[in-house]
């Protein structure tokens, strides 16, 4: 595995360990985006497991792909999400990420 590779694994790694932080600790900001979206309260930390599911996958070497799959439908979601709202220019972040998941899969 090359350096480049270990970078983008451990990148993404911290940013959905960050994320995930963010959903159970539930500050108003969060809260408003998922109300937004008119999804449940209950969803939150749903997503935060997954978020901690993904980047505990994507930092074994055996479980990387399923790791990054499960990464891109999370992000996907976000993606889709964002795209109902029509907040656009948010996207590129979920983007960015969803692009390198991909570079580790192919």
């Amino acid at each position: 595995m090359s350096i480049l590779e270990q970078i983008v694994i451990w990148s993404l790694a911290i940013i959905f360990v960050g994320s995930a932080g963010l959903n159970l600790a539930g500050p108003e900001f969060v809260r408003e985006e998922f109300e937004k979206w008119n999804y449940p309260s209950w969803l939150r930390p749903a997503v935060a497991v997954m978020e901690f599911t993904a980047a505990a996958l994507l930092l074994m070497t055996t479980t990387q792909t399923w790791g990054a799959v499960l990464a891109l439908l999370i992000l996907a979601a976000v993606v889709f999400s964002m795209a109902r709202t029509r907040e656009w220019l948010r996207m590129q972040f979920p983007l960015l990420m969803g692009a390198l998941c991909v570079g580790l899969l192919v």
